[in-house]
């Protein structure tokens, strides 16, 4: 039987120290909270630990939507959750992507200012949301002062609305810079490092280490309830990316049937994910995979909407692990004595992942 690990005089005391912050989680949130912190209180220690090789969950395994939401899925959200709810959302996710752009610049994030499109076959949903782009273009202009974000249109034959400040990003890219800047502000990032409990501000790591920092952030998203009791529930999104396909047609971001199906051109090849309607239930999941009917969906939606030809080809697929709430607003709060928790950001990581972050960093002491 293996003996439990050891650590030397030297590595006690210069890297096993409790750092005066230490952040569970080095995607989009934990890493920018990471961020605001340091430039916030220059002098202090942080630590981010995460249980992957790289960030491991939706902030590098998304599409790369930087988006304010199609119209549909204003209209669906509406009715969950009240007008104001959702206006404020847009605010919150125009206000992120202004934050981030600001903080990382544009070559770091791979931005591309490319507009966005809804498409629709269905023509009474279209005409449904036709009919509310005066009143949301309204909204907009008196909230956000953007004039005439949504028009109609019309895209390889499709009746379609079109968003005009939507972007797409190189996410993979924003976290790379992220976390190199990150080290340059002397942030430790501990890879592969998983934590396996969390008791009264204290954190156990795997190999049995334990740590108590003076702060302690939960930047897990959909991994957050392995941790703490939060209402929080893991969603699943499914991608894929094609092989290069000559004389691709679709350029810009698009979005479907409320947002559930999202593509784009990657260099010239397709990328296309989403339609976890098919199977929600069984999405609510933590562990990632592909779900078959999930996966024959997006390739009948490409075939029969999309209309490719026979010969295309799946070059990768994969997923991510997102953090829905019940009504699609994130959790920044103190969860108890010098511990919070910053996640459930329902799929809006893009958007709102560094607008969070900042939120939290703004509300500690």
């Amino acid at each position: 039987m293996n003996s439990p690990q050891t650590y030397s005089y030297w590595e006690t005391n210069e890297w096993l120290q409790p750092p005066d912050l230490l952040i569970v989680g080095g995607g989009i949130v934990g890493a920018s909270t990471a961020l605001f912190y340091k430039e916030k209180y220059p002098n202090h220690s942080v630590v981010i630990l995460d249980k992957g090789m790289i960030p491991e969950g939706a902030s590098t395994r998304n599409a790369g939507f930087a988006c304010i939401g199609s119209i549909s899925e204003h209209l669906a959200d509406m009715n969950s959750a009240g007008e104001e709810v959702v206006y404020g959302r847009i605010k919150r996710r125009w206000n992120g992507l202004n934050l981030l752009k600001k903080t990382m610049g544009m070559e770091a994030i791979g931005y591309k200012p490319t507009g966005g499109y809804e498409l629709f076959t269905d023509e009474k949903i279209f005409e449904k949301c036709r009919g509310y782009i005066p009143e949301i273009n309204r909204h907009l202009r008196e909230r956000l002062e953007l004039d005439d974000v949504y028009k109609e249109t019309e895209y390889e034959g499709y009746p379609a609305i079109f968003n005009r400040v939507e972007g797409a990003i190189n996410s993979g890219r924003m976290m790379k810079h992220l976390h190199r800047r990150l080290r340059e502000m002397e942030v430790q990032t501990w890879w592969n490092c998983a934590v396996t409990s969390v008791k009264k501000g204290s954190v156990t790591l795997y190999n049995g280490v334990e740590l108590t920092p003076k702060n302690l952030v939960l930047a897990t998203n959909g991994f957050t309830n392995n941790l703490a009791n939060v209402p929080i529930k893991p969603a699943r999104g499914y991608v894929f990316i094609t092989r290069p396909i000559e004389n691709l047609k679709w350029h810009g971001t698009f979005h479907y049937n409320e947002g559930y199906i999202y593509f784009r051109n990657v260099d010239e090849r397709l990328l296309i994910g989403g339609a976890r309607n098919v199977a929600k239930e069984e999405e609510e999941t933590g562990e990632f995979g592909v779900n078959p009917a999930i996966r024959e969906h997006l390739i009948r939606f490409v075939n029969q909407t999309l209309k490719f030809p026979d010969n295309w080809e799946i070059e990768k697929e994969w997923s991510g692990i997102m953090g829905m709430t019940e009504n699609k607003e994130p959790i920044i709060k103190m969860i108890s004595q010098n511990t919070w928790v910053a996640s459930g950001l329902s799929g809006m990581g893009i958007a709102i992942g560094m607008e969070v972050a900042k939120s939290l960093v703004d509300t500690m002491e």
